[in-house]
């Protein structure tokens, strides 16, 4: 897969299913992948197998599963919220049940993610779209709850209502910036969503490698992992693929 591994050139047109060069192209991550772990770790997930014992930790909400899709060229998870039932569905932290939450937003840092993903079976109307959640978290076995992002401390791309809206979400300690309708849900249609975090100064939201508004004020400075949500809203039975995710903190003082 070098679409993912081989760092990509900024300002390059890469518009294929990998890394998007307007977020990775100054971070170090070939470095890091070869063994330079004073420049910064992180991880790639291709999904080519699917550890939910000792790498990711599944929590069901009443219902759900996590699977590899046979049929899926190169590497797909299926989070499938297996049931249309509100609130209930299926979640994956990685390393949660351990509490190897490994990202700490700090001033001397850069932490970068994103993620390929698409959400199907989501209906054609208001109500039928699903809850989605796609980003940082702290460990917490109920990130959803009721319909509403429960985590005090996360950074987070979320479909919480009814419209086919994708927001972002910076929460630090149960106070929130939001970016409202980044993008717009298209059952069956993969999309990127990625960010960068800056110290402790900005993160910048991206949306199929392009930069959004940036937020300056509730940066969350507790450890998070990466997290993936899909509960049902009621009506149908989502379904979402993730094709993979990167996540890397890049140290800029050596410690």
């Amino acid at each position: 897969m070098g679409d993912l591994y081989t760092k990509p050139q900024a300002g390059s047109s890469y518009i294929r299913r990998g890394l998007s060069p307007n977020i990775w192209g100054q971070a170090p991550i070939t470095e890091i992948n070869n063994g330079g772990l004073s420049a910064g770790f992180g991880f790639v997930d291709d999904f080519l197998t699917f550890d939910d014992e000792n790498k990711w930790v599944l929590t069901q909400a009443s219902a759900g599963t996590a699977a590899l899709d046979a049929a899926a060229k190169g590497g797909v998870l299926l989070l499938d919220a297996a049931s249309s039932t509100n609130d209930q569905g299926v979640q994956i932290q990685m390393g949660g049940a351990a509490g190897a939450s490994s990202f700490i937003a700090s001033a001397d840092s850069k932490i970068y993610f994103e993620a390929r993903v698409k959400i199907a079976d989501i209906g054609t109307s208001g109500s039928d779209t699903g809850n989605m959640v796609v980003g940082l978290a702290e460990v917490d076995t109920t990130v959803l709850a009721s319909g509403a992002n429960s985590t005090a401390n996360h950074i987070c791309f979320e479909h919480l209502d009814d419209d086919g809206a994708v927001d972002f979400h910076s929460e630090k300690a149960g106070s929130r910036d939001s970016s409202t309708g980044l993008h717009t849900l298209a059952d069956g249609t993969y999309f990127k969503l990625g960010f960068v975090v800056d110290g402790i100064t900005s993160i910048t939201p991206y949306v199929n490698g392009i930069a959004q508004t940036a937020h300056t004020t509730q940066i969350p400075i507790v450890a998070m992992t990466p997290t993936f949500v899909c509960h049902s809203a009621g009506t149908t039975d989502p379904i979402l693929h993730v094709d993979w995710v990167a996540c890397y903190q890049v140290e800029s003082i050596a410690n």
